[in-house]
């Protein structure tokens, strides 16, 4: 039987090193918030976190909303969360979280928010609670979802998944090494010459692309593209340029359209521009995906279905904010697309749920390519980011969005008892940085897991991170 007796919700901004632009929003400062609860787990106390950036125009892209109001929504769907979450009880973190979404669903549609947007705060307690259950039974996360000690009734999320478990859908053990997948955003400079001085940050960290690709080792790619912007190839052609350049041709990227495309048809447009472009062709046997092209009011509809049946040589595409409910993979493989994202802020059992779909899908269609893509909200340590990379590598997502490293300087904006913890705790994720503060641990273009699989859910350190925040909801 599981409780939750107490939780604690504390924020503070971090700032950007240098802008991140995707789609219509250019990040500089963003909330990151983070939550502590109790629960009474199988008659022991114990307690579990979960953290997060708010992200503004990432859950709903609407033009006319300001930020201010926009992450003023973002806190009340976390407040709501918690709410609907107080005293909450069950058999299993699954049960709980039934019922906590349900109530989240209905005071979200009568308040005006969007499943996606309502389902983040959910997230929150969801993520919480497995971090305080594989402490109380020291168990690690894959251990604890492919064992189903959380419970999950994959039947409740997909119907045609009554009667399985976990185990039959994930790998048999959390993957040790993953490939960090870097986003160029619509703004990055791609040389060196690219970078102005007056907005060099003062750091060691790279800012160029080519730089990046130097430092880190590169060979995964996200790379935004935006529909309505004339130069959108041209842009494509010069990033690739760069990338090819620099990794003697030996990549592999995938490209986010950023709902920036009307249609399939506005699609199509581009993506024979893009095809008849010579600088280009050393990019198409190299592309893993295209994450959702179209805007997500439409991109589920029967005639998106229509237009991609009509065209069969599509690369594959992948929905991201499209998926918000669990029947919305569903349908997106009903109409043609190739899988889906994901990201902690849409769900970790909701994941679990989705890639077990798609390992089904694999078996009944074998001509088929079923993928899940592990992607980010700019994820900073020291807790969101090996939390969102335990469950990347649970589900067995092998080339991981990673960007919070760039945009974020390291963990400089965190204490030094902070970055103590974080070291100590992950030692194969984060190195001691020149300037004092730990930056993100990226070898040849991968990323070491073996600490976080261990640590990030579970484990026997505690997050330090509530001295450095202000905390503003209790119950």
């Amino acid at each position: 039987m599981i409780r939750l007796l107490h939780q604690r919700w504390f924020e503070r901004a971090l700032r950007t090193r240098i802008p991140f632009r995707y789609g219509i929003a250019t990040m500089t400062e963003v909330p990151h918030v983070w939550l502590e609860v109790e629960a009474e787990i199988d008659g022991e106390r114990v307690r579990g976190w979960a953290a997060d950036h708010l992200p503004p125009k990432w859950f709903t892209k609407d033009p006319a909303r300001s930020l201010p109001d926009e992450i003023s929504d973002m806190r009340a769907v976390l407040r709501a969360a918690g709410t609907h979450a107080v005293r909450a009880n069950g058999p299993t973190i699954d049960a709980i979280m039934a019922a906590v979404g349900e109530a989240q669903r209905v005071w979200a549609k009568a308040a005006g928010h969007p499943p996606l947007l309502a389902n983040f705060g959910v997230t929150f307690i969801e993520r919480a609670l497995i971090d305080a259950l594989c402490r109380r039974h020291r168990l690690t996360l894959h251990a604890a979802l492919v064992r189903n000690a959380v419970g999950v009734d994959l039947g409740r999320w997909h119907d045609v998944l009554g009667g399985t478990t976990p185990s039959q859908g994930l790998p048999p053990a959390a993957l040790g090494l993953a490939w960090a997948r870097h986003t160029v955003g619509l703004g990055d400079p791609l040389e060196d010459a690219e970078v102005a001085e007056e907005g060099r940050p003062s750091d060691e960290l790279p800012v160029s692309l080519s730089a990046v690709i130097r430092r880190y080792g590169q060979r995964h790619f996200k790379i935004k593209i935006a529909a309505g912007e004339a130069d959108a190839v041209t842009r494509l052609a010069a990033t690739v340029t760069v990338i090819a350049r620099e990794t003697g041709g030996r990549f592999s990227a995938s490209l986010d359209g950023n709902e920036t495309f009307a249609n399939v048809a506005a699609l199509q447009e581009f993506w024979a521009r893009a095809r008849a472009e010579p600088a280009l062709a050393v990019l198409w046997p190299n592309v893993l995906f295209l994450e959702q092209p179209i805007a997500r009011s439409v991109a589920l509809s029967e005639a998106v279905g229509e237009g991609l049946r009509a065209w069969p040589e599509r690369p594959p595409l992948l929905i991201d904010e499209s998926g918000a409910d669990p029947g919305d993979t569903r349908m997106a493989l009903d109409l043609g697309y190739a899988g889906v994202s994901h990201k902690n802020c849409k769900g970790v059992l909701q994941g679990v749920a989705n890639a077990c779909l798609l390992a089904q899908r694999r078996t009944t269609e074998p001509g088929r390519a079923f993928i899940m893509s592990g992607e980010d909200l700019a994820n900073v340590g020291p807790l969101a980011l090996p939390q969102d990379l335990a469950v990347q590598a649970a589900l067995g997502n092998t080339s991981i969005e990673r960007n919070g490293h760039h945009y974020f300087a390291g963990l400089s904006e965190w204490s030094s008892a902070t970055c103590d913890y974080a070291c100590g705790a992950y030692p194969d994720l984060y190195r001691a940085g020149s300037a004092g503060w730990p930056t993100l641990r990226i070898g040849h273009g991968q990323l070491q897991l073996a600490s976080v699989n261990r640590q990030a859910f579970g484990g026997e350190r505690e997050p330090l991170m509530a001295p450095a925040g202000v905390p503003w909801f209790e119950a």
